[in-house]
This record gives C-alpha cells, structure tokens and sequence, in this order.
C-alpha cells in the first residue's frame, strides 16, 4: 500500500498526529528524567513506544485499505459472475429458439411461395404476422431480449419483433458465422447494423435447419445496457463513490455505472493484481480491482472483465455506524486473539503496549520508592515528574487502546459488509436462476408440436419425448421435463428414468393448479418438497397451461429443477474466500424460510434443519441486515438478504443467509480490576498534611482490592516473568524468582487471601520485615505511594470485615463515599501465616532455601 493512499485516511492521520504529540511528550519527559535525580531512565521506554507506534500506524493504514479493496474486489467479482450467468442463459435459448416449429414453417412457405400469385403473397404475409406474434410471446416471457429478429441465409430480414426500423438486409458478418459455425451459438458484442441506434449490440445467433438444411438465422438482441444498469444498481449505495464498469478483452469500458466519470469506449488500465492497487484515470488517482470471470457450468463468458474503482479521496470516508453498532466492547475482547481474523502483528500490538507500559508503572512505582528515603529540595520535583511520566503512558497506552479497538471494528465490519454483500448475491441469484425457469415452462407450453398432440387425444410419445429431450439437452438445470394431459395423466417424460411413470395419474397440488391457469403469461410453482420425480429429494417444479387451437386447456407442461447442484453453485459462489482464492474455512451459505427452516446449505445443515439464530436477523424492517451472533461457541458476522424478484418475476420468499466465522464465543478471564488512579491519588492531595503525621503506604492492586504495605518494607517491585513453579507446595506459593543472584520464594496475595482467586499480573513486590530474608508478592498491578494521614487509620475490629483478615491489620477511611479502600496489610502477620501454612519445610523457604524448597 503507497504512502498516496494512507494520506487519505481521515481517521489514521488523526491516530498519527495523537501518536505524534505522545511521542513529543515523551521526548521532554525523557530529557528530564534524566535532569532529576530519580534514577528513572525513560529512554528505553520512549523508543520501544516509537517503535510501537511506527507499527501500529502501519497495521491501521494496512487494514483500512485492505477493506475497501477487497470490497471494490468482492463487487467487481460479483458484477462479472452476475452477467455471465445471465448470458449462460442466452447461449441455451438461442439453441431452443432456432428449432421452433413456426420459425421452420415459416422459412419453409416462403421458399415455396411464388411472390408473384398475389394470393400465395398474402398468405406469406399472414404467416410473418404470426410470427411476429410468436416473437412477442416470446419476448413477453423472455423479457431480457429488446428484438428478434430472423434472417434469410444471405442477410435479408425475413421477420422482426420491432419493425420500425426500415432496414431490410445485413452485412453484419455474424450471418455467415451462424450458417458455419460448429458451435452451438454465435455471441458477437459490436455495432449491430439492424439496430443503428446503438453504438454495440450483444447478439446471440444460430442457424435454422430443416432436413439438413439452412433456411434461415436467428438473432436475439439481448438488453445489454438495461442489465447492467440493474446489476450495477444493485452494487452501490446512493452516497457511494464507487463506479463499477465490465470491459472487453481490449480493455475497453463496454459498460459504466457513471458514464460522466468513465465514458464507454475508454482505455483502462486494469488492477488483477490479488490486491488490487492504486491507478490514475482522467487526471485522477482511483484505487480499483479487475476480476475475471469464475464462469458458469463451463460457460466463460465474451472474454469480459468486471472493474471497480473509487477515488482514492472518497475511498476510506465510508460511515460504518450501522455495523459498528454490532461490536461491543465485551465482543472485541473476547475477539482479540482470534487468529480467524486478525493478523499475528495486529494481536502482538496491544500485548506489547501492555507490557511497555507494565514496565512503566514498575519505573514510576520503584522510583517514587526511592524518592520516599530522600529527604531534599528536589524531592518534589521528582514528584511530580515521575506522575507525569506515569500519566504520559496511561494516555500513551490508552490511544493504543481506542486505535487498536477502532482498527478491530474496521476489520470486524468489514467481514459484515462481506457477509452482507454475499448474501445479497446469493439472492439475487436465486431470483434470476428462478426467472428463467418461470419463462422456460410457459414458452414450451406453447411448443406447437405439444399443443397439437395434445389437442389430438392420441398424442404420440415418441415424438414427444423426442421433443421433451432435445429440450433437456439444452437446458441442463432440470432434472426431468414431462408433459400431462387434462385428466393430469403422464404423457411423456425427458428422464429415460422416469419412463415407468408415463400413464400415472398425478395427485401433486402444482398440477392441478396448473391446469387453472388462465393464461400464457401464468405459471404454477410447487412448495419446495421431495418430488417422486427427484428421487423423493426436495425441489420446486414449475408448471404452465398447453392449450389448443380453440385455448382451451388440454393438458401442461412440468420441469422439475436440478435443485441439490444448482443451490449447491449458487451457495458456493456465495461464501467468501481467501486472498489465495480458496473458500473460507467454517463460512456457511444457506437458503432458509421466514421461520429459519433450512431450505438448502453449503454445509454443516440439511433441508428441515431449523438454524438457531435470533429472529431479528431476518429483519422485518428491511430486506436485508448485518448482524453477529453466538452458534454452539463461535461468533459469526451473519449476512441476510431477501429474495425480492428479478424484473417481473415474483420471488420465492426465502432469505439467504452467510456466516463467516469471526472466533470462539468463550468466556475469557476478566481482566483486572483497573482501578480510579485519581481517586486513589487524592488521598494526600484533598488533606493539608503539613501539621499531620502521616506514613507512606506502598500501594497495589489485588484480585479487585486495593492493598499497601509501610513503605519502608518495600525493596522493590521487579518482573516476575522468570518465576518458576515449586512442586508440592501450597497453591498461594507462586514459585522462586532469582533476585539478585538469589531465589525468593513467591507468595500469591490473592490466592493466599482467597483460595478461589489467583493473580492475574506479572508485577512482583519484593519485601523484606526486619532481618528477614526478602519474599516476593505477586500482585495484579502496581498503584500510588501516597502519604497517609494516621488520622485516617481504621482500627483492626472495623477491617476485619474485609476479605484477607488473617494478614489485613489496618484500613484507610476513603475521603470520598465513592472511593475505593485501601488495605494496609501487616507484613509480619503475613510472614507468620505463610510460615503456619507451610508446616515445617516454611522457614527454610523463606530463608531462600531452593534446594530444601
């Protein structure tokens, strides 16, 4: 990623500038520690800040571009797949439509008609009229297509759907590659001379035959712009500054959601990197991504590509309000150390702001030690820079704090985009997948061959279910196509399966309803259940009238969708994959009804499953939503999208659904209590302790209480990082630590003062009562070293209430009701209660004796 980007990024500049101040902060502190006298060197500490936040600024530039490129590459992707799963489409109608009976019967009256017999002309003519008709049926179910058009070999238009165009011949080379061609369609995307108006025209083109030979060519003008316009309308947000294009093999823009911007015709260079990248179009920088498609069932489209792009201005100003409401705080906690979606540099950072500012508090904490045995001028001055070096890091670590958790809702919202983003095209799949098989039963319904059998109550099954499997041939989505007569018998089946059910009489509801309908423009539908013509396994089975000359109904027809493969692609296509291109381990894609009752799934479900999720996810308010939830202890972002029909069609009311594992739904530890410094600080600033007798209590925090001990008892506090466990010794024995070239046994405080608990820090307390051997207490953090009035002394009866009364020996009164408690624990008694518990091995251990220990 380029420096041009990051400079873009509202919210990383903001982070770079606090870091900036911090750092300055830490540069002066720094110059006067050294000035004064405390021992206190904050070198080490300023540099392993800058150090930290070099790599922090890097990580938050890093991922926040990383979420709008994958988003420009989502988008790209889908709008590439979308178009070339509709032309899949097209490449089986042209192949259907150039075998119609009327088309062949047309072609073959006029090559015996004599133009010259008036009477022969006119009935030519009556037969073009009803052509054009059937063109309109067609173009009525098949609404994708803006004309079709027929063709004599050399290029004469014979019969159009729109006829206001006074062209009359083609030299349009399509004509000759239709009549040669080996293949089973010909797709040409260039200027079209039959349709002047428009600059290129996508065509799709076969020959029409009629005992081997051409009589004709078929051409169906496919709505190009409309398609994608509808397509890219779908991929952006009304405030989005994003502009979607398709360009052709060339590189050329063929299509543009923002024509103004990136004009049709324009050369434009691509970004197929894996991560996209940052390029410049007309004077302006843009970042943008270039996908090619995945394909379709072998079917690889035109050679286009799908190109999206941003500009770079624009790009990181979007307002995630909406998905950043669905990450708490307790969320992100228990997200931070998922490997699933954070990056092992981006889960180290906070741990080593942690640790940097640990080591901090222990400085700050040894040096106001030392300062309580000084007794001269620059006593106070000391002061009062450690507690701005103290204050310094806890503003330092705090923007590390709120960067890290704004960087982890980027990342984190980014997947709920992604996951609603998917399940939005999962759906809207659907609904086109759904609408051509709504237009396939209704056009065969008016198969002329088919209705005339019908009509004729001796239909012949043979030529039939010739009929009924050069339609299967072309059109692989169904598992069987049959053909039912009035009384709902079998007449002929496209399946060599299902042959043994042709004379059956049928009792599914879809047909009866079929029977019903009332016109060509109707279709019935079933419930998606087991069908006997899918081997009893769940589908839908579309269904449409067959009526005859007089339009009365005389049977139907039934195509049974290949449900498992076809949800099967729709679901994988709609699961995210890595930026090395494989799917997303744990992602799941499912079709569920409004009552979460699982339709079909990518995995881990099964039709009839009822997923448990909460009923707000699908949304009443909305078509869609974006929510995270908790399924059997793991977290996912959860997109849903309903279906909501494409073009005319009316949708089955079914939502998808895409989760994309976010990390383990565990309870984590809580982390210690972070107690109110200031208010533990205002001990000795709210008193005038001049005419006072006061004594400075060493302070920290343990297992939620705030403890001290006379600071005279303190040596120091260190790192306990190197304890080293003890084999059979009480729970509270934490361990030894070397000290000074010398083991120190280790008490745990909060385990010795309350079996069930233990200490959750690393900070050790080294303490020495009289010529005792020093022991260590490992506490969860350090606090103050205030400066107590006795005054404020509590007597031992009123602390005994308090948890640890066995080594607590007195308690400081709060100043303020809402302040917390001090603890003063009595070293001494401490000491001989660590010597009770452990028996007779005690006073050896707490003389440092490893071995015996």
């Amino acid at each position: 990623m380029s420096h041009a980007a990051a400079r873009h990024m509202p919210s990383v500049e903001d982070y770079r500038e606090r870091l900036a101040n911090l750092q300055g902060s830490w540069d002066t502190l720094s110059l006067l520690s050294h000035l004064s006298g405390d021992a206190t060197d904050m070198g080490g500490t300023r540099e392993a800040f800058e150090s930290l936040t070099g790599e922090l600024v890097k990580h938050l530039a890093a991922e926040t571009h990383r979420k709008v490129q994958l988003g420009l590459k989502a988008r790209s992707q889908i709008a590439i797949d979308i178009i070339v799963r509709n032309l899949f489409e097209r490449t089986a109608d042209i192949g259907f439509l150039s075998t119609d009976d009327d088309l062949r019967q047309y072609l073959r009256l006029r090559q015996q008609t004599d133009l010259s017999d008036a009477a022969q002309s006119r009935a030519l003519n009556q037969s073009r009229d009803r052509l054009r008709m059937r063109f309109r049926e067609y173009v009525a179910k098949y609404s994708v297509y803006q004309d079709v058009i027929l063709l004599s070999p050399d290029g004469e238009v014979l019969a159009r759907l729109d006829d206001r165009t006074p062209i009359t011949h083609t030299r349009d080379p399509l004509v000759a590659e239709a009549v040669t061609t080996r293949g089973a369609y010909v797709e040409t995307y260039r200027h079209f001379d039959l349709l002047p108006d428009q600059e290129r025209s996508l065509v799709y083109s076969f020959r029409v035959v009629d005992a081997g030979r051409t009589l004709g060519v078929l051409c169906l003008c496919f709505r190009f712009e409309d398609e994608v316009a509808g397509i890219f309308s779908q991929l952006r947000e009304p405030t989005d500054w994003s502009i979607f294009t398709l360009l052709d093999a060339q590189g050329r823009v063929i299509a543009s959601s923002d024509p103004w911007q990136v004009p049709l015709g324009a050369a434009m260079p691509t970004a197929s990197e894996a991560d996209g990248r940052m390029m410049r179009f007309g004077g302006r920088e843009y970042l943008a991504a270039t996908c090619r498609t995945q394909g379709f069932q072998g079917y690889m489209g035109p050679g286009w590509c799908g190109h999206a792009m941003i500009p770079v201005e624009h790009a990181f100003s979007r307002d995630d309000a909406s998905a950043a409401s669905e990450i708490t705080p307790a969320l992100l906690e228990q997200l931070r150390q998922s490997t699933t979606i954070f990056s092992d540099g981006l889960r180290r950072i906070p741990l080593q702001a942690e640790r940097i500012q640990r080591e901090l508090n222990r400085a700050v904490w040894n040096g106001n030690i030392r300062l309580a045995k000084r007794a001269d001028a620059t006593v106070h001055f000391a002061r009062v820079l450690l507690w701005e070096i103290g204050n310094a890091g806890r503003r330092t670590q705090a923007t590390f704090e709120q960067s890290i958790n704004d960087l982890q809702v980027t990342v984190v919202s980014a997947i709920l985009d992604d996951a609603q983003l998917l399940a939005s095209l999962g759906a809207d799949v659907l609904d086109r997948n759904l609408y051509e098989r709504a237009n396939d039963c209704r056009w065969w319904a008016l198969n002329a061959t088919l209705m005339e059998q019908l009509a004729g109550g001796a239909p012949d099954r043979d030529a039939i279910t010739s009929i009924l499997q050069h339609i299967n041939s072309l059109y692989t989505v169904y598992h069987d196509i049959l053909l039912f007569d009035s009384h709902r018998q079998v007449v002929a089946v496209s399946n060599t399966n299902h042959q043994r059910r042709v004379g059956q009489r049928l009792s599914d509801a879809w047909c009866g309803d079929t029977l019903a309908l009332r016109s060509s423009q109707d279709f019935s539908v079933s419930t998606f259940a087991p069908s006997a013509f899918y081997a009893d396994r769940p589908t839908l089975v579309y269904g449409a009238a067959v009526r005859g000359p007089t339009g009365r109904t005389v049977g139907g027809i039934g195509i049974v969708f290949d449900a498992q493969p076809q949800f099967d692609s729709i679901l994988r296509d709609a699961l995210p994959v890595t930026e090395g291109g494989s799917v997303l381990e744990g992602a799941i894609s499912v079709f569920v009804d409004a009552n979460l009752r699982v339709i079909a799934a990518s995995s881990r479900y099964s039709h009839g499953d009822t997923l448990l999720l909460p009923r707000e996810v699908l949304s009443k308010g909305d078509d869609q939503s974006a929510h995270i939830v908790a399924i059997d202890g793991m977290h996912y972002a959860v997109g849903a999208r309903h279906t909501s029909g494409y073009r005319e069609y009316r949708a089955t009311s079914l939502w998808c659904l895409v989760l994309i594992p976010l990390g383990a739904a565990t309870a984590h530890a809580s982390k210690p209590r972070q107690f109110d410094r200031q208010s533990q600080q205002r001990r000795a600033g709210g008193t005038d302790l001049r005419n006072e007798q006061v004594i400075d209590i060493a302070t920290f925090n343990s297992n939620g209480q705030w403890l001290g001990l006379l600071r005279e008892q303190v040596v120091e506090a260190v790192d306990g990082v190197g304890l080293r466990p003890v084999p059979n010794t009480p729970a509270w024995h934490a361990g030894l630590l070397m000290y000074r070239d010398q083991p120190i046994p280790v008490v745990d405080l909060a385990r010795l003062m309350d079996n069930a608990s233990s200490t959750q820090g690393s900070d050790v307390v080294v303490v020495r009562a009289g010529n005792d051997a020093a022991i260590g207490l490992r506490v969860d953090d350090l606090a103050d070293i205030p400066a107590i009035p006795v005054s404020r002394l509590l007597p031992m009866a009123d602390a005994a209430q308090f948890a640890g009364a066995g080594v607590v020996d007195r308690a400081v009164r709060p100043e303020r009701p809402d302040d917390p408690m001090l603890l003063i624990i009595n070293l001494e008694q401490l000491l001989l209660l660590t010597r009770t518990l452990y028996g007779s091995s005690a006073k050896s251990v707490h003389k440092g004796d490893a071995t015996k220990s």
